[in-house]
Order: C-alpha cells, then sequence, then structure tokens
C-alpha cells in the first residue's frame, strides 16, 4: 500500500471513528454531515469525497468490524467442516456484531435492506457476510450436508433473512437460553425446511 492510499485509509477511519462517537453521543439522527467533518477536522467536500450520507459511514463502520474478525472466522469456518456447527458459529459472530451496537445496528439494517432487492448491488457496499456464507454453502454442498438442487447463492441468501430474523428476534432478549432456542429453530428450518 502505497503512502498515499494509507492516508486515504487513514482519512477514511478518523471520519468513521468521528462519526460513530457522534452516532453514540448523540443519536444518528440528530448528528449531521457538518459535525462530523468539522470533528474529524476534514471539509465537507472531502467527507462526502469518502461517504455520501451518514449512512455510508454506517456501513462502512460495520463493513470494518467484519473485516477485522474476517480472518479468523475464514479459518474458522476452514477447519470446522460440519455445516451445523459451522451455521451456529456464524449466527454467533453475526450477533456479537452487531448487539455490541444495537441501535446503530438497527439503523445500519433499516438502511440496507431496501438495497437487498437492487438489481446492481454495489460491492463496495457489501459486508462481506454473504461471501462466506455463499463460500460455507457451496463447501456443504459438495460434502453431501447440503442439496445440489438449489443454486448455492438462493441458500445463502435464505440463510441470510433467517440470520437477519435471528437478530431481530434476539437483539432485545437478554435470557441466552432463549436466544439458543430462537438459534436451534432458525437453523433446524434451514436445514430441514418447514416439513413435518
Amino acid at each position: 500500500m502505497s503512502r498515499r492510499e494509507r492516508k486515504k485509509e487513514e482519512t477514511r477511519g478518523s471520519i468513521i471513528d468521528c462519526a460513530v462517537s457522534f452516532f453514540r453521543e448523540k443519536g444518528f439522527q440528530e448528528t449531521s454531515m457538518e459535525e462530523i467533518a468539522e470533528k474529524s477536522d476534514v471539509s465537507k467536500g472531502t467527507l462526502y469525497n469518502y461517504f455520501q450520507d451518514k449512512e455510508s459511514i454506517l456501513v462502512g463502520y460495520f463493513q470494518t468490524i467484519i473485516a477485522e474478525y474476517g480472518k479468523t472466522m475464514n479459518e474458522s469456518f476452514a477447519e470446522n467442516r460440519d455445516i451445523k456447527a459451522t451455521l451456529y458459529s456464524l449466527l454467533d459472530f453475526i450477533s456479537s456484531i452487531f448487539k455490541n451496537d444495537k441501535k446503530l445496528a438497527v439503523v445500519y439494517f433499516k438502511y440496507r435492506m431496501p438495497s437487498r432487492f437492487d438489481v446492481n448491488q454495489d460491492s463496495s457496499q457489501r459486508n462481506g457476510i454473504e461471501k462466506w456464507v455463499l463460500e460455507i454453502v457451496e463447501k456443504a454442498q459438495q460434502d453431501g450436508q447440503l442439496r445440489k438442487d438449489i443454486p448455492a447463492l438462493i441458500l445463502t441468501r435464505t440463510f441470510q433473512f433467517l440470520a437477519m430474523s435471528f437478530f431481530i428476534s434476539s437483539i432485545y432478549t437478554e435470557d441466552p437460553f432463549e436466544v439458543n432456542v430462537i438459534k436451534d429453530q432458525l437453523i433446524g428450518l434451514f436445514l430441514d425446511g418447514a416439513k413435518f
């Protein structure tokens, strides 16, 4: 990475850090782009060169967190060939990321859900989780743990919606036993379907 690229990454990181600090302090809606620019010590023009709006800053924040844990999770998933155990680990991982910032996670998902229906999904706005799930599903199909008559991408997106349901169901549940029951139900639904 060149010096210029490092400087750009530092500026991007500083903007994200300052914005998230404001979001936690004042609230997402109450924070303005002007405040973020001022606290980040960049011009408004520079801020808008990096991020088009507050929501895209929030996407950048969660992308950064996911990328930080990505290598560890990829190694863990590569070692564990059992699809059920892998899906449990993935739900735990997703939950740990978003439960630490419940209010910001709710804003993030409200922003991200409509983009799930975009025909041209901008890869720079993708969070990386879909890629991991796709790799897991493809391996499980190759190993005979998941059916092959349904495309891996369809199974991946189905699991992502179940993961969203898990997050919504568990975000305000403090009882770990109840969270595990929800997790069991959703993974059972994914692996076994809704049949009797």
